[in-house]
């Protein structure tokens, strides 16, 4: 079986085949790199490895080798295309915009946005900031140009590699700009957008029409490229509740997310949502537009994995069910809890493991290693060759 097989079964809610599992990401490039062997590293393996221009190459057969091999190490299920995309849920060009590196110090570096949003990344302590966020004023958006998504040239090295990966029987995934997200992302201030939602919602609705077309077009796009599946990051939740009321969630962004869904089953695809936060409020919404596979459900953001499961799996699939705390616990409740969720999993099916903030830079190899081989064994995968 291959993982697109594998993926495909379990969205079509086959209980025979193992659970899935793909870790959301990385804290960054080096802990990708010190938890899989050195033979399984490529380049660009994190988003922030770009080159001083907007790179729209293939990545290449020698890269996506060591980016199967990586994933089959590190338990990765998804092959998420895109410079730098496979390690950082959700990111890479050519559906969300490409970031170039403006400047790399020891401790930090700064790279910029098709949009001219600039991200700061400074590495001990961690700390990441966007900024000169360009929009403010309906005037500043009717004045900023956006890259063409109709460009041939944007999807070029996509598809190459794209065929490439389809090739080897994986399961491609291509990343797009979320619609809420991807405004205080790249267009505008994530404070003022939520403000504008409020006392400013002619603003809102104007970038949501330059966005959001944006997005669809590049979606369809990268579907006809051959892609399996877009994903988006749409944080809609804090760990508490909604980040706006769930009247502004159906006026604003349902009708795009709808959109989104509609058009690229249409072409045969499938659209995966990431979305921290405690989000049950709008879940019913969520069906109603259609998504395939939505994460990352953290029962620590008020998400009842046993109830979702229920409830929701006979209409997406779940992706997620891990506190983000999960690395910081001790072994036996590590091995408990992965135990748990498999068995959730194998009862109503149409679920994957994933954690939901990325695995941090204090774990170890051995500690990784030791959790893996638990994850394989108690999902099912070592009675089938070739899954992971």
């Amino acid at each position: 079986m291959t993982k697109y097989e594998w993926i495909k079964a379990v969205l079509n809610g086959n209980k025979d085949v193992p659970v899935p599992q793909h870790w959301m990401s990385f804290f960054n490039g080096a802990v990708a790199k010190k938890l899989s062997p050195k033979e399984y590293h490529y380049t660009p393996m994190w988003m922030y490895e770009a080159p001083e221009h907007f790179d729209m190459t293939a990545m290449g057969p020698d890269a996506l080798d060591k980016m199967i091999q990586f994933n089959n190490y590190t338990g990765r299920c998804f092959s998420c295309l895109g410079k730098g995309a496979n390690i950082s849920w959700g990111h890479g060009g050519p559906g969300e915009f490409f970031c170039k590196l403006i400047s790399r110090s020891e401790n930090e570096l700064i790279a910029e946005y098709e949009t001219g949003v600039r991200a700061k990344v400074q590495f001990n302590p961690h700390f990441y900031h966007n900024y000169d966020h360009p929009v403010k004023t309906l005037d500043d958006l009717n004045n900023l140009q956006l890259p063409d998504p109709k460009d041939p040239q944007r999807y070029i090295g996509f598809t190459e590699d794209v065929r490439y990966l389809k090739s080897k029987g994986e399961y491609v995934v291509g990343s797009l700009n979320g619609f809420f997200s991807g405004i205080h992302y790249f267009l505008m201030e994530y404070t003022e957008t939520l403000m504008a939602l409020i006392d400013n919602q002619e603003l809102i609705t104007a970038l949501l029409d330059r966005l959001g077309e944006w997005n669809i077009t590049a979606a369809k796009k990268m579907i006809q490229c051959g892609a399996d599946c877009v994903c988006l990051c749409d944080d809609l939740g804090s760990k508490t509740s909604l980040l706006m009321a769930p009247s502004l969630y159906r006026e604003f962004f349902k009708p795009w997310h709808k959109r989104l869904c509609d058009e690229v089953h249409a072409l045969g695809g499938d659209v995966h949502l990431h979305s921290h936060g405690a989000i049950t409020k709008i879940l019913d919404d969520l069906v109603e537009c259609g998504f395939d596979f939505i994460n990352p459900f953290d029962p620590e953001e008020k998400n009842d994995i046993n109830l979702l499961m229920e409830k929701y799996s006979p209409h997406f699939v779940i992706v997620g069910g891990f506190p983000a705390s999960f690395w910081e616990w001790a072994n036996q409740d590590q091995e408990d809890y992965l135990k748990r969720i498999a068995d959730l999993g194998k009862k109503y099916g149409r679920l994957i493991f994933m954690d939901s903030g990325g695995i941090p830079e204090n774990v170890s190899p051995e500690d990784f290693d030791r959790i893996s081989q638990i994850s394989r064994q108690v999902r099912g995968v070592k009675d089938h060759p070739g899954l992971i």
